[in-house]
């Protein structure tokens, strides 16, 4: 049975020779990625460290749990996980997957190259979608808390992620009752609150919890040129990166998050190639979207 790791945390099965310290991460200089709260920077070519305070423990647990579970997912290795005695940091130190983001790539690939990356997408995720999850009828992050998504951001004050859920009945409560924790904090009439209370639960119903990625878009996915597939053109290696928002979720989560209209462009050739290795489940998501436009945003 799974159990979250402790923190700290240091890999017994992905040894390196030295960790960096904290003063060698803080001042590098190659940084791949950086907000006021939180920052990646590229050590060498084998490790990246992503540290500060909105960098979150459910990352860690994923990257252990996928590790030990679904070694066959291609995902990076976490080498050590901790908070320095002097912040409230957390650090997390990964293997760095070589290659590119496929969205630095992918205009430029001819029809191919990109069956060849989506045939891979197709197995990757298959895989996942066949992960049994360690407590039945369990849904919620890998680290065995919340649902780390921002439609699961409590309205109720307290600054969490609701959940986890037992059973997906209890999953569209905790949705719905999250809408109707927002209308009543601001005083809006109740009406859609009550709609979505009489009628989210007819559609979504019948799914069981799925290993999900969670933020599937083209600059989570490496991609490195391994040869040539059997047409001629390249061939390419695939990572998933960003599994902090990682969990067991219903079958229709997957694309749900993956069509996000701010990260899917409808006029790219991508939008289409998704449902040729994400399940599409037209109505579920139809629901989803429709609450989204209303506690999402």
């Amino acid at each position: 049975m799974w159990k979250p790791v402790d923190v700290p945390f240091q890999n017994p099965s992905q040894p390196l020779p030295t960790l960096p310290t904290t003063d060698e991460i803080r001042a590098c200089t190659n940084v791949l990625w950086e907000t006021q709260a939180s920052k990646i920077v590229a050590l060498n070519d084998e490790i990246v460290v992503k540290f500060g305070t909105c960098v979150d423990i459910r990352e860690g647990q994923a990257l252990v749990y996928l590790e030990r579970y679904v070694p066959e997912v291609p995902a990076p290795r976490l080498y050590a996980m901790y908070y320095p005695d002097d912040s409230k940091q957390l650090f997390l130190i990964i293997q760095r997957a070589p290659g590119v983001q496929l969205n630095d790539v992918w205009p430029s690939l001819e029809p191919s190259e990109k069956d060849d990356i989506i045939t891979k997408l197709e197995r990757i995720f298959d895989t996942l979608r066949k992960a049994e999850c360690p407590w039945p009828g369990f849904f919620g992050g890998l680290d065995g808390g919340g649902i780390p998504h921002y439609l699961f951001y409590s309205q109720h004050g307290d600054k969490k992620f609701l959940g986890p859920f037992s059973g997906e009945p209890a999953l569209v409560a905790g949705l719905v009752g999250n809408y109707r924790a927002l209308v009543d904090r601001n005083n809006h009439p109740d009406y859609k609150a009550r709609f979505y209370e009489k009628y989210f639960g007819r559609v979504l119903k019948g799914h069981r919890p799925t290993l999900t990625h969670g933020d599937v878009q083209q600059k989570n996915i490496i991609v490195a040129e391994n040869g040539r597939n059997d047409q001629g053109g390249r061939s390419f290696d695939i990572v998933l990166v960003d599994w902090e928002n990682s969990g067991w979720l219903p079958e229709f989560w997957e694309f749900f998050c993956a069509s996000d209209r701010f990260v899917l462009q409808w006029d790219e050739d991508w939008s289409w190639r998704v449902q040729d290795f994400l399940e599409v489940l037209p109505a579920e998501v139809a629901m989803m979207q429709l609450i989204d436009t209303e506690l999402g945003y």
